[in-house]
C-alpha cells in the first residue's frame, strides 16, 4: 500500500508539473504572437544593440533580441524596448527559441555572430550590417554618417523611411544645440574609464564616444593607438603627461562610487586632472557601440557636466569680482 500511494503521488506530482510547462509554454507564445502583431509589417530579430535601439527608436522595435537583459543594465532601464523577447546571451542566442517561432529576417553586425551565419541562415534571412571601425571605408570614414545609413536602412527594412528620417533630423537639431551651448568651452577632453589602481581605459574613433566629440566639434586630448572597437587599455603612467579635463565613465557593471573611490585612493589622485579638480564622473546608461539612441544620452550627459562646470565658473568669477568690487570701495 505505501507504493501504491507513492505511486500515486508521484502520479500527481508529474501532472503538475506537465500542467505548469504547459502553462509557461503557452504563455510564452502567447508574449511572442502579441510582440509579432506589434511588428506585424515585419517581424525582426537582432543579436545587436545598436540596431535593436535604433529600431525601437523609429517605432519598430524588434520581436526578439539576444542579450535584452543585458542591455537593459547598460541602459539602467529595464523593459526599455517594449514588447521584446530576450533571446538568452548576447553571444548564446537561444536558436531553438528562435527557429519555433522564426522571424522574417536576423540583424547581425559583423564580426560578430559571423560563426553562427549557416545556423542561421536556415531559420531565416540573415541581413549584416557593418558599423563603426568595421565599415569598409578609409581612415576618413565618418561614423556618424555610418549610423545614420544605419538608421535609414532599417527604416527601409521596416518600409518607414518616413519615420527613420525625422528621427534623424530631430536627432542632428538637438546634437546642432547642444555644439551651440558648448561653443565656450574648452574642447579638449580624455574620455576615461578606471579598471583598477594601475590601469584604466580611454576611447576614441570607433566607439559612441569618439562619435559624439567630433559630432559636437570637441577634441580628444588620446592622440596614441585605439583598438578596432575605439578604446585601448593603458597603464597609469600614459595618463600623467596629459592635462586636459578629464571625463571618467562609471558603468553600470562597476560597484556604487567605484570611480570615485579610485581617484581618491593610491596614483589616480596624482593625475593633473585630478589634482587640479579638472574631471567630471559621468554614469553611463547606454551601449559604448550603439546607434543614434546610444549617441544622444551620452551627449547628454558630457554636455550637461560640461555646461554646468561653464556655469558655475562663471558664478563663481563674478562672486570673486564683487568681493574684490567691495574691497575697492571700503
Amino acid at each position: 500500500m505505501k507504493y501504491q500511494n507513492g505511486t500515486f503521488y508521484r502520479s500527481i506530482r508529474h501532472k503538475r508539473i506537465a500542467l505548469s510547462a504547459t502553462l509557461l509554454i503557452g504563455l510564452l507564445i502567447s508574449n511572442l504572437l502579441m510582440a509579432s502583431d506589434e511588428n506585424s509589417e515585419v517581424p525582426l530579430a537582432t543579436f545587436d544593440f545598436a540596431i535593436a535601439e535604433t529600431l525601437n527608436a523609429i517605432g519598430h522595435p524588434p520581436i526578439f533580441l539576444a542579450g535584452l537583459k543585458g542591455y537593459e543594465t547598460y541602459s539602467r532601464q529595464s523593459d526599455v524596448i517594449p514588447n521584446t523577447t530576450n533571446l538568452g546571451y548576447r553571444h548564446l542566442p537561444n536558436l531553438e527559441l528562435l527557429a519555433g517561432h522564426p522571424p522574417e529576417n536576423i540583424l547581425i553586425s559583423p564580426p560578430a555572430h559571423t560563426s553562427l551565419l549557416p545556423r542561421l541562415s536556415e531559420i531565416a534571412d540573415v541581413k549584416e550590417y557593418l558599423l563603426y571601425n568595421f565599415s569598409k571605408s578609409d581612415d576618413a570614414l565618418n561614423h556618424w554618417e555610418v549610423v545614420e545609413e544605419l538608421t535609414r536602412q532599417l527604416g527601409t527594412l521596416v518600409n518607414d523611411s518616413a519615420a527613420s528620417e525625422q528621427y534623424i533630423e530631430k536627432t542632428n537639431n538637438h546634437f546642432d544645440d547642444l555644439k551651440r551651448k558648448l561653443n565656450n568651452t574648452d574642447p579638449s577632453l580624455l574620455i576615461v574609464q578606471l579598471m583598477d589602481e594601475r590601469h584604466a581605459r580611454v576611447f576614441g574613433k570607433g566607439s559612441v564616444e569618439g562619435m559624439v566629440l567630433n559630432r559636437l566639434g570637441l577634441q580628444n586630448a588620446w592622440q596614441g593607438d585605439l583598438g578596432q572597437w575605439g578604446m585601448t587599455t593603458v597603464s597609469a603612467t600614459s595618463l600623467f603627461s596629459i592635462n586636459t579635463k578629464m571625463i571618467f565613465l562609471e558603468t553600470p557593471y562597476d560597484p556604487p562610487g567605484g570611480q570615485r573611490k579610485l581617484l581618491t585612493d593610491g596614483q589616480w589622485r596624482h593625475l593633473p586632472s585630478v589634482r587640479e579638480g579638472n574631471y567630471k564622473i559621468i554614469p553611463t546608461n547606454y551601449w559604448s557601440w550603439g546607434g543614434l539612441p546610444a549617441a544622444q544620452q551620452f551627449a547628454d550627459s558630457l554636455a550637461n557636466q560640461l555646461i554646468g562646470n561653464e556655469v558655475d565658473a562663471q558664478v563663481a568669477y563674478s562672486v570673486q569680482n564683487h568681493h574684490e568690487e567691495n574691497a575697492d570701495i571700503h
